[in-house]
């Protein structure tokens, strides 16, 4: 077919399409709106051939540029997130036809969708919202079979309602992006094939099948991190440079308007001694190569090795994901958190409290506890694991309610609900505000510090009195009124583990 017939077809089809957008539909806040386009040529290899672009302009004038994506036959779809109310414009063309364009509008109203999960704009050491809002973090691994098709959604509503009920946030998912096909894995689970390795292209019926199973997770408010990211371990992923910078545009142009979705380089842990999926140069140029198509801004980590984090300051890593200290020391978890994170990002602690995973310690229900409290006091976001064995074994595998430890989900959630009854957003984790213990502060206003064991403490308070609790670390319920403090020299009403909580007092 010649250019000027290339050129004809494509015309036609603008001329059919403009009444659809004269309409000016409207879309809340934050949510998915997608326009489908018709283009009769015919290619080859239409993934490469050409590119639907697309330019924004936002309600405020600002520009944002996105690529459409091909949806199998003469189907081609674009998507964005819009992150502001009022009217949006947006004009689209095919590369190989650019001087033909097609232009519409639509308009942005309010939602109650929280925003694109981010840093939190008030103290980024925590995950929040675009937007303003602020998120406490609940997160839940699972392991291979979330997205499977030969997994019944009565049995995956099941398991999502209970999610909900126990005010989980956060899913991570094990096979997502790809499935790891390892025995005691993701082999036997039909979860989404998003990568075509025959024809070297990616499968758009099998991103049609994930995202209809991520739409019921925006609808009920659950965050996803995918934990074997876009390289994962023993899955059908793209190993030449070309291909992988196709299936990163490719993913990112579906996904990019999911306001609830966390991206990952690859995992788990790609520098492993044993596996040595990648090297550090390597996860590094996958890592850039991801951030310079991710217009939306999502947030980007890549899942590390135990005890170790050589991303920390990544120019494209936006958040931290941690595996370790696994350890029942609450002083060795905290350093060790504390020792691998800055303080200009948000951290996950992805792999550092797993009950019954046979790669971390034996935890009774105190050292549960005394771990979630020193995590969160780290400044870190919490990932649980049900496990009886891996990743993927008991209940965080099989996602059967019959094999959940309904207690230690219990202790966690009565850990998360302290951290959501204060201002958690507002404070900052610090080595170096008291002299026992673990503490975060909004300095001169708030000062929160946890005790494990116990024990007298002084706080590095500023100059000034504060008005001080006592709160018991096995019951929050249970408080004692200090009165006004200096916060020098205080002692617990008695052993065990105690949060001192001092606020500036107006006297």
């Amino acid at each position: 077919m010649n250019k000027y017939i290339r050129h004809t077809v494509l015309f036609l089809f603008m001329i059919i399409a403009l009444p659809i957008y004269a309409s000016q539909p409207s879309i809340g806040i934050w949510s998915k709106y997608e326009q489908e386009l018709i283009n009769e040529i015919k290619y080859s290899n239409p993934f490469t051939q050409t590119e639907l672009k697309v330019e924004f302009t936002r309600p405020d004038q600002t520009k944002l540029k996105i690529e459409g994506f091909y949806n199998g036959k003469n189907v081609w779809k674009f998507r964005i997130m819009p992150d502001q109310i009022g009217t949006w414009n947006y004009e689209a063309w095919f590369s190989d036809c650019s001087d033909k364009r097609i232009s519409g509008s639509f308009v942005c109203t309010a939602s109650d969708i929280p925003g694109l999960v981010a840093a939190d704009q008030t103290n980024p050491v925590w995950f929040g919202f675009k937007g303003g809002k602020h998120q406490l973090i609940r997160s839940l691994h699972t392991g291979d079979r979330f997205f499977a098709d030969n997994w019944p959604d009565s049995e995956r509503k099941q398991f999502l309602d209970w999610l909900v009920e126990n005010k989980y946030n956060t899913l991570s998912v094990a096979s997502h992006l790809l499935n790891r096909n390892d025995e005691n894995r993701g082999k036997g689970w039909n979860t989404p094939d998003l990568w075509n390795s025959e024809k070297q292209q990616p499968n758009p019926e099998e991103y049609t099948k994930m995202e209809r199973i991520l739409d019921e997770l925006a609808d009920r408010k659950i965050i996803v991190f995918p934990f074997a990211g876009f390289f994962g371990q023993k899955s059908n992923c793209p190993l030449d440079s070309a291909n992988q910078a196709l299936y990163v545009r490719y993913t990112i142009s579906r996904l990019g308007a999911y306001w609830n979705t966390l991206y990952s380089v690859a995992g788990p842990e790609p520098l492993y001694r044993n596996v040595k999926q990648f090297t550090k140069e390597q996860v590094d140029k996958l890592g850039k190569m991801i951030a310079d198509q991710n217009a939306q801004g999502h947030l980007l980590t890549v899942h590390n090795e135990k005890d170790q984090n050589p991303f920390v300051n990544s120019s494209w890593a936006s958040y931290q994901c941690l595996q370790g200290p696994t350890t029942i020391s609450t002083d060795t978890l905290y350093q060790g958190l504390m020792a691998r994170r800055n303080l200009h990002q948000p951290v996950l602690a992805q792999e550092v409290l797993w009950y019954g995973n046979i790669y971390q310690q034996t935890y009774n229900d105190e050292q549960l506890r005394k771990n979630a409290f020193t995590i969160m006091m780290a400044g870190a976001a919490l990932n649980f694991a049900d496990n009886t064995g891996t990743s993927s074994t008991g209940f965080t595998g099989t996602l059967n309610l019959a094999e959940r430890h309904q207690d230690k989900h219990e202790i966690i959630k009565k850990v998360w609900d302290f951290f959501e009854s204060i201002p958690f957003y507002q404070l900052t984790p610090s080595r170096n505000l008291s002299d026992n213990g673990f503490s975060m502060a909004k300095e001169g206003e708030t000062y929160l510090t946890y005790l494990p064991n116990g024990g007298e403490v002084s706080v590095n308070t500023n100059q000034g009195s504060y008005i001080g609790v006592w709160i018991k670390g096995s019951d929050t319920t249970i408080r004692f009124d200090i009165g006004l403090t200096n916060g020098k020299k205080l002692v617990p009403p008695s052993d065990n583990d105690w949060i001192l909580y001092l606020q500036k007092s107006s006297r």
